[in-house]
Order: structure tokens, then sequence, then C-alpha cells
């Protein structure tokens, strides 16, 4: 638009002095409203856009800070520790920044509970990645899932509100703005109708030339006001609708600065994240809500081929392996459940370097409203991991072996000596003599279930499946464990019905691992107690077959709820602990056979083990339907 050059002044001063001073006054409020619109818009600019930067700031480098925490406690130390330094650097000054550009009610607060959060989540990464005192793994984990995370969370909530308090502020205040606008509008179209009405007797193109360069104005500041701001108006004018109009170019001017500038930040970060995911170096791939390949990293473009081949198709044409669909539909199903069981997701894929072995976890992806966005898939390469279980669990095999030769042939000397074969024995040489006996017993066992756990876990023990009856084979394993319990004075139940459905097991090995939970609960109950082997139908999907002892002794502590089924874990205060590898030997064989063997414990009521079986012919459909999906 272009307005034509001409004094105000002169046309008013043209008219009777009325309609001057009414036009006057209409003109000079629409100035006010307008540069008062102007200036409200430029306080958006300036009093919250750099806290807001600042925010976004610190929550980039609160996630970079994280993500050392994840690098250290996978081992890449140096890096970790580089990222840490330099992220905390880039956190602190961006606070500072936030903190000096205070201009909300509350926010100053914020501010200071974020510094002081921060300080502490500053502290316990040092302490995590101490070099001068290494943490054993275990503990890093444990300090990192006690402390850091929860840190983690809480800081980023915190940092989080900051940046939602001063959005609002924003937005109140471009509300606000727009309503200056309108009033703006409003006030101009009724201050032009009054000049019109006082204006009567002058000609009709003297009002239009004196109010349409207004009208232009405001319909200009409207669709800025709009979003359209590559609005320019050309003023070929020095009086006061000069100045209005250099006012609403200068603030359409600046507005599009704000907009390059946030482009621009949006860009960086998007670029910075589609690195950050390409660097990686396991496989990653992310899909949208339907299950189409949205992104491969370059790890997983060696396992699966090109990205750009596998952009948009469905992830079933791509990646093939049932295992991996069926954990991107889990976490994008209703229920939204990860998928990072780390005992049962080992897949094993062939990639440029031949076969690896992979870890799978699935993570749904949700907005701030959690709307489901997709899912990301992460394969963590742990085939040197395996190698080394396996080299292991043949190292254990092979000592265990070759221990019970000798522990044999001691027992054996252990007999002889007690029968008197080499002549009569003393009190005290009896003694002697039937201690030994007891520790060669434990050790016989101990390298007898060392041997048993690991042809279980290597495969090299199958069971041998049959139908069984659940009933039977409770009362079987309470027989095998009476005498223990009542030379302990245990009260021993058995709640079972003959009209249980029939399992398909291995009547042996399914037996010892029932015998192993019924000895854990005696040995963990006090004189006096009751342990009870409950045997019932749970209905599905898919029904099963449970077997629950509960015992009523002290319980187990919740920190170590997740650990009993490892090997030699003993529970602390345990009195009477064995070897520690009865609930993991009974573990392989529940899993063994399809089932799944699950804990819940009360600190001084007693604990309850559960073992969950699928019935006979469900366990075959379900075997049949499972076998391609074997690594």
């Amino acid at each position: 638009m272009h307005i034509v050059k001409k004094n105000l002044r002169s046309q008013l001063l043209a008219s009777h002095i009325l309609t001057a001073a009414v036009m006057l006054s209409v003109m000079m409020g629409a100035v006010f409203s307008l540069f008062h619109l102007g200036g409200s818009i430029e306080r958006i600019v300036q009093d919250n856009y750099k806290s807001v930067e600042a925010v976004l700031r610190m929550n980039e480098a609160l996630e970079r800070m994280e993500s050392a925490a994840n690098y250290f406690l996978a081992g890449a130390s140096d890096r970790a520790r580089i990222q840490f330094e330099t992220s905390a650097q880039r956190f602190t000054e961006a606070h500072r920044t936030e903190a000096n550009n205070i201009t909300e009610d509350g926010e100053m607060q914020m501010s200071s509970e974020v510094e002081s959060r921060f300080d502490a989540y500053v502290r316990d990464m040092r302490r995590l990645m101490d070099a001068s005192s290494p943490m054993p793994p275990r503990d890093a984990y444990g300090l990192y899932k006690a402390r850091l995370r929860p840190g983690y969370d809480a800081l980023k909530a915190r940092v989080h509100d900051i940046l939602v308090l001063n959005q609002n502020a924003i937005l109140r205040a471009d509300a606000r703005a727009k309503a200056e606008a309108q009033r703006a509008s409003w006030l101009a179209m009724a201050g032009t109708l009054a000049a019109l009405l006082v204006a009567a007797a002058i000609s009709i193109g003297m009002v239009r030339s004196a109010l349409t360069p207004l009208l232009d104005i405001a319909a200009r500041a409207d669709e800025i006001g709009a979003g359209k701001l590559d609005q320019h108006i050309e003023a070929d004018r020095t009086d006061e609708i000069g100045v209005l109009a250099g006012a609403v170019n200068r603030m359409a001017a600046r507005l599009r600065e704000a907009r390059d500038a946030e482009e621009r930040r949006v860009h960086l970060a998007e670029r910075m994240s589609d690195q950050a995911l390409q660097s990686l170096y396991d496989p990653v791939i992310v899909t949208d809500a339907r299950g189409r390949v949205l992104h491969l990293n370059r790890a997983a473009e060696s396992v699966f081929g090109p990205a750009d081949r596998a952009r948009g198709q469905e992830a079933a044409s791509i990646v093939g392996d049932p295992r991996i669909l069926d954990a991107v539909h889990d976490v994008t199903g209703p229920a939204r459940l990860p998928n990072n069981d780390p005992d049962r997701n080992w897949i094993t894929l062939r990639g440029e370097g031949g076969d690896r072995v992979y870890r799978l976890r699935a993570s749904p992806m949700l907005d701030d409203d959690a709307t489901l966005l997709g899912a990301v898939v992460v394969l963590e390469d742990v085939t040197s991991i395996r190698d080394l279980d396996r080299l292991k669990t043949e190292f254990v095999s092979v000592a265990s072996h070759e221990l019970r030769t000798p522990v044999t042939s001691l027992l054996l000397s252990v007999q002889l000596l007690t029968e008197g074969a080499v002549g009569p024995l003393s009190d005290q040489q009896r003694e002697v003599v039937e201690a030994q006996r007891v520790d060669l017993e434990r050790l016989d066992r101990l390298t007898r279930d060392l041997l048993d756990i690991t042809r279980l876990e290597s495969g090299r023990m199958p069971p041998n499946f049959e139908s069984v009856a659940p009933s039977e084979l409770a009362r079987s394993a309470c027989d095998a464990v009476a005498t223990a319990a009542g030379s302990r004075g245990i009260g021993l139940r058995v709640a079972a019905t003959d009209r249980l459905p029939t399992i398909r097991a291995d009547r042996t090995q399914l037996g010892r691992a029932l015998v192993n939970l019924l000895t854990n609960a005696i040995r963990h109950s006090p004189p006096g107690g009751t342990v009870t082997l409950n045997v019932r139908h749970a209905a599905g999907p898919p029904s099963a077959v449970e077997f629950a002892v509960t015992d009523t002794g002290d319980g187990i502590p919740p920190d170590y709820i997740e650990q009993v089924f490892d090997r030699f874990v003993q529970v602390p205060g345990s009195s009477q602990g064995g070897a520690g590898l009865g609930l993991s030997i009974a573990r392989s064989i529940v899993r063994a056979h399809g089932g799944d063997i699950l804990v819940s414990s009360v600190v001084g009521h007693g604990s309850t083990f559960t073992i969950r079986l699928p019935l006979a012919d469900e366990h075959d459909m379900q075997n049949n339907a499972g076998s391609p999906h074997r690594a």
C-alpha cells in the first residue's frame, strides 16, 4: 500500500473548527492505541522470549547430562565425563541468563529451586564418575536408579515449569495485544463514524482522504496479528500517520526476526537430534503409530538395508524378525507396554560383519499430552556379553564336573573312616570326620547344582514332557520335604484338588523346582510356622495352573525382590541359607516349560513364590506358534 504525501493538519484547518477538533481527538486516540499495541508486542519479545530460549538450552543440556550418565553406565566413562562437564557448563550459562531475566511471579522461586536441584544432581553425577574411586557397576546402577534418575526427572520437570510459565506469559501478552488491536480498530471506526456525523457538511472525499490511511494501517495491523508478518506499509509522509506506519513496519520486522530465529533454532535442534541418533553404535528403528518406518540410523542400515528404501515402508517388510514386530505392536497397542525384558529379548541377526546377538528394547514415543507418536526400537549389541556369559557357563560346568571326582573320592574316604575300615576312631576323631562329611556333602550338592544349572541354561538337559496331574505333583513334592519340615517344627499344608486340568511337564524337573521352593520356604520360616502349597486353576488368557508356595517367615526386603532368582544371591538376615542356587534352578526349569515364576513379599509377613504353567493343549499351541521366533 502506498500512502500519498499529504498534510493532515492543512486538511482539517480547511474545514470547520469543530470538525478539526473531533478529527484530531479521534486520530490521537487511534495513534495512542496503536503505539500501545506496538509496545505490548515488543515487550513480549523483550521480556519473555529470552527466558524461553534460555530454558530450552537448559533442557537440552540436561538431556545431554542424562545421556552422559547412560554412557558411563554403559562403560564409556571418558566420553561420559567430557559430555557431562560440557553440558553442565552450558546448563549453568543458560540458567544464569534465565535468572537474570526474571519477569513473572513465582519465576524467581522456580529458578532458585532449579539451581539447588541442579547442584544436587551435579554432586551425584560427580560421585558416580569419580575417577579416583570408581564405583562398582551394581553400586553405580543403584546410585543412578535411586538418586540420579529421580533427580533428573524432578529437575527437568522444574525447568519445564519455568518454560510453561514464560510461554503462558507470552500467550497472555499476545492475547492482550490482539485485544488492544481489536479495541483500537473499533475505536478508530467509532471515531470515524462520529467524525462523519459532525462533518456532514464536509465533502465525502475530504473525510475519506483523512481516514483511509488509518483504516488501511488498522487492517494491516490485524493481518500482522493473524500471523501474516510479510506486511509493509509504504509511508511517504512525516505526520502522525507516517509515524504510525513506521511503528507498524518496525513491529512486523521484529516479529519476522523472532519467527526466523525460532525456526532456525528448531531446525538446529532437529539436525542435532538426527546426528545424535545416527552416531549411536547400536541399531535404532523409529516407526510411526501405524508401524511404518520413519528412520533407521547407520547401525540399523548395516542390518536392515538403506534408510531411504525403508522410510515409509511397513516395518514387517523391512525388519522381518517377528519378535521385533511384536515389540513394535506391544508398545503401539492400547496398553503401550515397554518391551524391555532382559532375559527374553535376545535375538540374532545377520549384518555386514556376520551374525550378531542383540538385546531388544522397545518403547512408545508420546508427546506432552500422551498422544502416541510411534515407537523406538533399540537393538543393543550384546554379542561380546553373550560370548563372555557362554565362556563363564562353560567354565563353571567344567570346574563343577572336575570337582565331582575328588569330592566323591573324599566322601568315600570319610565313609570308610566312619565305618572303621582303617581302625577305630576316638570321639574327637569321629567329630572331625563327621564335620568333614557334612562339608563334603554340601560341596557335593553345590557341584551337582552348578552342573544342573549350566545344563539347563545351555539346553543340554531339556525337559522330558508328559501329561502330569498338578495335584499329584504337589503332594509328591510335599512328601519329599516332610521330614525336613517336621524336624524344624514347621507345619506343611497342601491345598489342591484332583479336578485340576493336566499340564505338560517333566515330572522330575518340575518336581525338583517345587522341592526347591518348599525347601527355601522351610529354611526361612521360624519354628512353629507354616508353609502352604496352593495349586489352583488360573483363568487366562492364557489359562494356566499355578503352584503358590507361601511361608510365614520374615519376608524379602524390596531391594532384593528382583535379585532372589539370581545365582548365589543371599537375602540379608538369612541365618540358614543355602548356596543361593535353588531359586535360580527353579526359574530355569519353569522357563524351559514355557512358564514363569513370580515372587511377592511383605517384610515381616512372609513371602509367596508362584509358578505359572500353561495348560497342555495351550502350551502346544504356543510352542508351535513361537518356534520361528527363537534366535
